[in-house]
């Protein structure tokens, strides 16, 4: 008799979480992903207020065909990697 009892306490209590996690999950989940997003929008604020104090020039409009190249990247220095890599072994395919 105290198996059954502690079986259909078990029942209970599992299809009472299912119920409250249904109703609740959602809800909980709306108001977090509520939240996430109007931190995202004040940081793009932010994040677009800054740039605009930093580059006014940036906000002009520039004429069609004119290109503009702010940043190059650094070119490696040595290009003999070959030359380090080690012995090569040449070979013939036998078929």
């Amino acid at each position: 008799m105290g198996f059954i009892k502690f079986l259909f306490i078990a029942i209970l209590v599992l299809w009472i979480l299912r119920i409250l996690t249904a109703r609740l999950l959602p809800w909980i989940l709306r108001g977090f992903a509520k939240k996430m997003q109007e931190q995202a929008f004040k940081e793009f604020q932010a994040q677009g207020q800054q740039r605009s104090r930093q580059n006014p020039r940036e906000h002009q409009k520039k004429a069609d065909g004119k290109i503009n190249i702010d940043y190059i990247p650094p070119q490696p220095s040595n290009q003999n990697g070959a030359n380090q890599a080690g012995e090569f072994v040449d070979f013939e395919e036998i078929k």
